[in-house]
């Protein structure tokens, strides 16, 4: 029998690991026990090993990678992958907004890589023949766990979170340090946001599962404010984002993967630009990177799917922004709806099962 391992470093793609683990069996493995734990809480059926350098070959996670046929993963990890013989495959993590020509390289080493929808395959092909990949597209893989969003699941969720289904729910998932907004809007969306909403404030995987004293401080500081107000929560990991987005009446964000992925369920949106990130800045980026052009104008149209606002010191009251933001949401939705078509092509939920055959189609047989 084939021994399939998935390895991820990062929190981020273990949703996508997990879902392929649900057709493919296997062993998920990290050298990071937070992303070891929260792993174990939100997918408790997964089977998961602790890889530690220091234990070397008594290594749990080090003896399994060395015995797989298949290691899966979302992220490069070149150098640490090259050492093991089995076949590399890669889903990538998070919905890849920057896909340049560094990346495809950095990438070149997998035996078969997934490409999640059409903007992907648009971008792979800009590169070819200069780039020769074995790629298969299989759409986006944690659509396969977002939920169908009925009233009866819209009621279950928000009671769970101890918030009241009667109100309508903002959810404000903001980017990584050094790129986010948490450190502007977080206290002041607590204070200001009008109490006729839920409010969920979910920081960055790499900020909230880390040992990092500040960021710590930080969601301590924001969880204590956060239970003086009613229907308020600060959510770390209680439950996988996309059920947070499946119950969503307005997303705030910083123009960044949740926000896209959040367009599955046409989610109206709010985006925050600051100094630190805005339209310019991504512009620039995409320009280092190399990406085409073209590419790069129609990543910028994410800003046309919902109202955007520019700050560079803590707003003194978000509630009318938040308030247009929702009542203007139906003029966006003609332009939502061609970015999500642009990024991930049709709303399915069976990527995992595409994974699993192009795994066992192109590195088992």
């Amino acid at each position: 029998m084939s021994q399939i391992v998935y390895f991820s470093k990062m929190f981020q793609a273990v949703p996508h690991l997990a879902q392929v683990a649900t057709q493919l069996p296997g062993t998920f493995i990290s050298s990071r026990h937070s992303t070891l734990q929260a792993a174990k809480h939100l997918y408790p059926d997964l089977a998961i090993a602790n890889y530690s350098r220091w234990l070397g070959p008594f290594s749990a996670g080090k003896r399994l990678l060395k015995k797989a046929d298949v290691i899966v993963t979302g992220s490069p990890y070149r150098s640490f992958l090259q050492p093991y013989q089995a076949r590399k495959c890669t889903v990538f993590h998070g919905t890849y907004m920057l896909l340049s020509k560094h990346a495809l390289l950095a990438n070149a080493h997998f035996d078969l890589l997934c490409v999640t929808g059409p903007r992907m395959e648009q971008m792979i092909r800009r590169f070819r023949p200069e780039i020769e990949l074995n790629t298969v597209t299989t759409g986006f893989l944690p659509f396969c766990e977002f939920p169908v969003p009925t009233p009866e699941h819209r009621q279950q969720t928000l009671n769970m979170l101890g918030l009241d289904p009667e109100l309508q729910t903002i959810v404000y998932t903001p980017s990584r340090r050094g790129f986010g907004s948490w450190n502007l809007l977080a206290e002041q969306l607590v204070r200001t946001t009008p109490t006729a909403f839920n409010l969920v404030l979910r920081p960055h995987p790499s900020q909230s599962l880390t040992s990092r004293r500040a960021d710590r401080a930080s969601f301590r500081k924001i969880t204590e404010l956060a239970k003086t107000r009613p229907n308020t929560l600060v959510d770390l990991t209680s439950l996988a984002l996309s059920s947070l987005q499946s119950v969503a009446d307005l997303l705030i964000s910083d123009a960044n993967s949740p926000a896209e992925e959040s367009l599955f369920y046409d989610v109206p949106q709010l985006f925050i630009e600051t100094p630190l990130f805005n339209a310019d800045v991504v512009k620039k980026m995409a320009e280092k990177e190399q990406m085409h052009p073209e590419d790069t104008a129609r990543l910028l149209t994410l800003f046309e799917c919902g109202h955007r606002h520019y700050i560079d010191t803590p707003p003194s009251d978000l509630s009318r922004l938040i308030e247009h933001a929702i009542q203007d949401a139906p003029s966006h939705a003609k332009q939502r709806e061609s970015y999500f078509s642009w990024v991930f092509g049709t709303r399915d939920r069976y990527a995992h099962q595409r994974v699993a055959q192009a795994i066992q189609t192109h590195l088992l047989t």
